[in-house]
């Protein structure tokens, strides 16, 4: 092993520490704490908010593919807070994919605001989950700066810079896109657009890859998870060779165990867009993203407790995927008013003793008038859906069939393409419905089925399928039922 090199040391005049801290990295690594601790930013965060183009100007538009849960939408918090507290009457504008994802937007530059030093923080006149406004240094002066974040719509009348979290994920993306650029041509701003990719579809994918026509005016980004020291452990090394070798040998060089779990809990093809930006392609997908997006929702709150379901108007309906050591036991109930559902409750219940499962079933059947709950009853459900329903007429045991998961998958396509369905907009709930394919089998039959991986085999979407089948005769009468709350 060689000796280290001496450390060189290089002494700053006042205007060399004076341009560093008025730079979004030196303010922030400056003077910023985190969580208590002094702001340490990773090589591509540090890279991201210093990026020029080579006449030293700022790229008006950045497209960056992202590997998931690698702190961008931190870094977006944070260059939002440098450039308010750098410029006066400066205005960042977040997009985010659901409303809980705008509100942490918020927080996070908010905390980190509380620990700037008093000389370096700029005043907070207004301060709320979705906005903070900072008056200038001088109140002389005229101007407000101000961080301002939304769910995933156009934003509209503000200007600045405007950042685009998840945009692959809207239900609206190209409005979101195409309003955003109006907003930035006006006032000379900024747009960020950044995502994990969603398949080969969308204006996110577009601009990325360029395989539809060229984007000449986008500088992009892709930061797989090697580059990341929270899942490489050597960064450094992984950034040059990790490129050139398939996912499990890169993972088994370079990955510490959080990454090395996320590749033991994904289908290949879902790994690889989570966290490698691959962009999956979606013709082996019965059920594509097009299809399953406009039927999501970020207003629409599904409850995880009995209670916490809203007096329902229509009939309640509902599925259950039983599951016990391999995979979850998935619980859903819609509410169904005429031919359309709207999905209320989703309760996933993790390696949960069969006894537990059966207590928490009949106190949801004793709390809610369910009409009818559906649960698997193939192999190791059987007993639990026979004790449920000698004592509740409700319950109905189903078999688990290629022929019956081809109905109730085609149903639920039906369902999606006339857009009679309504579900919390979750990623999980999304992938889920996205992971089932549509295969045959050696004898000829058609089989709808997910890859199984340590964290289930799609159980939350055959808990929707089962919720929202189309009903037999069998079905047609609705039986009386006594409940605890709603009487």
């Amino acid at each position: 092993m060689s000796a280290a090199a001496p450390g060189i040391i290089v002494r700053r005049d006042p205007q060399d520490l004076n341009d560093w801290f008025s730079t979004e990295e030196g303010f922030l690594t400056g003077f910023g704490k985190f969580q208590g601790q002094p702001i340490k930013l990773e090589p591509y965060q540090a890279a991201f908010m210093s990026w020029r183009m080579p006449n030293g100007q700022l790229p008006r538009f950045r497209w960056v593919t992202k590997a998931r849960q690698i702190g961008f939408s931190w870094s977006i918090a944070m260059e939002a807070l440098g450039r308010c507290h750098l410029r006066d009457a400066h205005t960042s504008i977040f997009v985010s994919y659901n409303m809980e994802d705008a509100k942490e937007k918020v927080a996070l530059a908010r905390a980190v605001y509380e620990d700037l030093p008093l000389g370096y923080q700029k005043r907070l006149v207004v301060d709320s989950k979705t906005e903070i406004v900072f008056e200038p240094f001088n109140r002389k002066r005229s101007g407000v700066s101000r961080i301002i974040s939304n769910p995933s719509r156009a934003p509209r009348g503000k200007h600045g810079d405007i950042y685009l979290d998840e945009l692959a994920h809207y239900t609206l993306d190209r409005e979101v896109y195409r309003g955003s650029t109006a907003l930035t041509l006006r006032s000379g701003g900024q747009l960020t657009g950044c995502s994990t990719p969603l398949g080969r579809r969308g204006v996110f994918w577009e601009i990325a890859k360029q395989e539809l026509k060229p984007y000449r005016h986008h500088k992009r980004f892709e930061i797989p998870w090697w580059m990341c020291s929270f899942f490489c452990t050597n960064v450094g090394r992984a950034v040059i060779e990790a490129p050139h070798m398939d996912t499990h040998s890169r993972v088994e060089a370079f990955g510490t165990d959080g990454i090395q779990e996320q590749l033991d809990s994904l289908p290949l093809d879902d790994f690889q867009q989570e966290f490698e930006c691959t962009f999956v392609d979606e013709s082996y997908s019965f059920f594509p993203y097009e299809l399953i997006l406009p039927c999501t929702s970020d207003d629409l709150i599904v409850a995880e407790d009995p209670t916490d379901v809203p007096k329902p108007r229509g009939r309640l309906v509902g599925g259950v995927d039983v599951g016990r050591t391999r995979d979850v036991t998935e619980i859903t109930l819609f509410e169904q008013e005429g031919d359309r559902f709207t999905e209320r409750l989703n309760r996933t219940l993790v390696k949960v003793p069969f006894a537990r499962q059966e207590e928490e079933i009949r106190r949801l059947l004793n709390i809610l008038p369910v009409a009818r709950l559906d649960i698997d009853r193939t192999g190791i459900g059987r007993m639990l859906a026979e004790n449920l329903a000698v004592d509740y007429p409700q319950v109905k045991e189903m078999n688990f069939t290629n022929e019956s998961k081809e109905r109730w998958a085609t149903n639920f396509k039906v369902l999606l393409q006339q857009i009679r369905i309504l579900i919390g907009r979750r990623r999980e709930a999304v992938s889920q419905i996205h992971s089932i394919r549509r295969s045959v089998t050696p004898s000829g039959r058609v089989a709808y089925d997910a890859e199984r991986t340590a964290a289930g085999h799609a159980d939350k979407f055959w808990s929707m399928a089962l919720a929202c089948r189309q009903e037999t005769d069998e079905d047609s009468q609705d039986h009386e039922v006594g409940v605890t709350v709603f009487q």
